[in-house]
């Protein structure tokens, strides 16, 4: 028989989830309660997180046709309630990660390093264990300084309890742990925490390039539309500025062209005559120069 908690918890979590604009799955598996409930506590406000059984979560989802989302279901998670849509809430929920020390058994997220220079032990057995985790140390005067940068584990192996031990002596928290969202559901499209992932600088990147590429060819299409317009009647006046000059055409627009071109060929045929230009006739051609 299913005890009356668990009833009662379903048809509460249940109700949650049918008000809520937006539904997620996080997963919180090796995440320390003091790190998760400040997690929990820099995200109030704008995101709700429900910590119950597996299997309570399965069933609310089925009780209001979330079955799907259900299936995200895997380890530790907290389900998260939201008005945020599914892509600002990942970017959130990245923000909460933050460093923790290093547990024995724990597995690498990336190199681990110990950088060179002074560390707060003085000489005594402490540097036969930083040498035994492959720290580069020695004593100089009355300290122990690591001597040069020491890769310590790397990403993906084990850490061990000696190097756990040492790091933490060391004030090193190595470790990276923040809140994943692993499926959020939005009127009727559940999200996947790869889909949610989105490098923004590439995208934009991209963006732009598919803009302007799509420009190009309105342009040799052409395409007449609000953006293209502009680019079409500027070619265009550009276009009979040029045919009206060649054409000797005499306006408003085409005076200062014809004007600078007579001058360009008057200057050109006095440069061939012998003696040049006089005096006057050089202060009449400057005159025109500077009033073009």
């Amino acid at each position: 028989m299913v005890a009356t908690w668990k009833i009662k918890e379903v048809e509460n979590l249940a109700e949650r989830i049918s008000k809520s604009k937006v539904i997620g799955l996080v997963d919180i598996s090796g995440i320390p309660s003091r790190q998760f409930q400040q997690m929990r506590k820099g995200l109030r406000g704008k995101v709700e997180i429900k910590v119950t059984k597996n299997s309570v979560m399965k069933r609310a989802f089925e009780k209001t046709k979330l079955k799907d989302l259900g299936g995200y279901i895997q380890g530790s998670m907290g389900i998260v309630f939201t008005d945020l849509d599914p892509f600002k809430l990942n970017k959130l929920m990245k923000s909460t990660k933050t460093t923790a020390p290093a547990k024995p058994g724990s597995i690498a997220n990336k190199d681990i390093v110990v950088p060179a220079g002074d560390t707060p032990f003085k000489p005594g057995p402490i540097i036969g264990e930083l040498q035994r985790v492959g720290i580069k140390a020695k004593i100089e005067g009355r300290k122990i300084v690591v001597t040069e940068d020491s890769l310590v584990v790397r990403e993906g192996e084990v850490i061990s309890a000696d190097l756990a031990n040492v790091l933490t002596r060391l004030g090193i928290e190595p470790m990276e742990m923040g809140l994943e969202i692993n499926a959020a559901y939005e009127n009727g499209i559940i999200y996947t925490g790869d889909i949610l992932n989105v490098d923004e600088e590439k995208t934009i990147a991209n963006l732009k390039n598919a803009y302007q590429q799509a420009l190009n060819l309105a342009l040799n299409a052409k395409i007449y539309n609000s953006v293209t317009i502009n680019l079409f009647l500027r070619k265009a006046f550009s276009d009979a500025i040029s045919l009206a000059i060649n054409a000797e055409i005499i306006n408003k627009e085409t005076i200062g062209f014809m004007l600078s071109k007579a001058n360009m060929q008057m200057l050109s045929l006095a440069s061939r005559i012998p003696g040049g230009l006089d005096d006057e006739l050089r202060l009449r051609t400057s005159a025109v120069s500077e009033k073009d």
